[in-house]
């Protein structure tokens, strides 16, 4: 029996999908792609492909677990043959896999052909299309206004990079690094912060004050959408106070002006969990209850708190377990997955 950690991306191409090289895996995630596309294209994850068929699934294997973000990388039609191939091989190597943020579309699906339990437990964040939010009236729209003026008054400035500026992109990960060292206690995330990786289909804008550099934010390109995945959000420590809101203000501005129509900033874990299919009574109460507790511990309304000021639009995200009965490995499995993935490369 072959264990799915020991499968390498050139065996995976040379047998089921020729001629893929790292820059084509780029080109697929941007053109079938969503919200979790620094995930999937994380540096330690893997792929696996079936042949016929232009598109691939990426996970990660933690405790005999493929752990895969979002929904499987393909044309819709070609959607239900990926994911069924990927769940014949697990199940002929005793693999559990559990898909963190897929769509409501495939969730469904899923419990019904290849999976025995869905769980809703947060919501993609979506401006459709994407405006300025300090055009918003009532509370948030003023707050929004306040906060951007108060880091306009501190001599912040927004401004777009154009590559290659060797500079530019030494402050930016400067930038990077000294967020990720002020980053205490427990963290919720699902992809490390690889700012220019995959650089084909994104975007980056950075704030300012004066010389000094302070926060950015990395966009991804969501070709299906035909808009735009907006995520690491970074800003330093001793940034003045609404450097954030300006960042997101001015992207979502800037994609306004441009007429695009989507953009998303990924999924956040909602207040309590949603729809549960596929599990009894109890284990629909226990889930409930860990969820609730874990949302203080791990103080995930700060996370709502901050997005609700933009005034986003939302539609569900699911977890999906390919069992009914949820054993403690996948559950070990699913909190190292939730931990960001592993910073080790591939194994070969």
């Amino acid at each position: 029996m072959e264990d799915v950690s020991q499968l390498s991306l050139e065996r995976d191409i040379s047998q089921k999908t020729p001629c893929v090289d790292r820059t084509s895996i780029v080109e697929l995630v941007r053109k079938f792609g969503g919200s979790t596309a620094d995930a999937v294209l994380d540096p330690a994850m893997q792929f696996f492909f079936h042949e016929g068929i232009q598109g691939f699934i990426s996970y990660r294997f933690e405790l005999r677990c493929a752990i895969t973000y979002g929904d499987p990388i393909c044309a819709p039609e070609d959607r239900d043959k990926l994911a069924r191939a990927f769940h014949r091989y697990a199940d002929e190597n005793n693999i559990k896999i559990i898909y963190i943020s897929a769509s409501y579309e495939y969730a469904h699906w899923a419990v019904k052909n290849v999976c025995g339990s869905l769980i809703e437990f947060g919501e993609e964040l979506i401006f459709a299309p994407p405006y300025d939010p300090r055009k918003n009236t009532g509370n948030y729209g003023s707050l929004v206004r306040r906060k951007t003026k108060q880091a306009a008054r501190e001599g912040v400035t927004i401004h777009e990079y154009i590559p290659h500026n060797s500079a530019i992109e030494a402050a930016m990960e400067n930038v990077k690094d000294l967020w990720l060292q002020s980053r205490k206690g427990l963290q919720v995330h699902i992809s490390n912060v690889y700012l220019f990786n995959d650089s084909v289909g994104k975007r980056w804008f950075y704030a300012s004050q004066g010389e000094r550099m302070i926060g950015l934010i990395v966009l991804n390109r969501i070709e299906s959408q035909n808009g735009w995945l907006l995520n690491h959000l970074i800003v330093i420590p001793d940034a003045p106070n609404g450097v954030r809101e300006l960042l997101m203000a001015s992207s979502l501005e800037t994609l306004e002006k441009e007429g695009c129509p989507f953009a998303s900033v990924g999924s956040i874990a909602a207040h309590q969990l949603g729809e549960i299919q596929g599990m009894g009574k109890l284990a629909k109460t226990v889930a409930r209850t860990v969820f609730k507790i874990a949302s203080k511990v791990i103080h995930l309304e700060g996370l709502n708190t901050f997005w609700g000021k933009f005034h986003p639009k939302s539609r569900p995200s699911f977890l999906l377990f390919n069992r009914a009965r949820i054993s403690i490995r996948e559950l070990m499995g699913l909190q190292r997955a939730l931990s960001g993935p592993p910073k080790r490369p591939p194994l070969k």
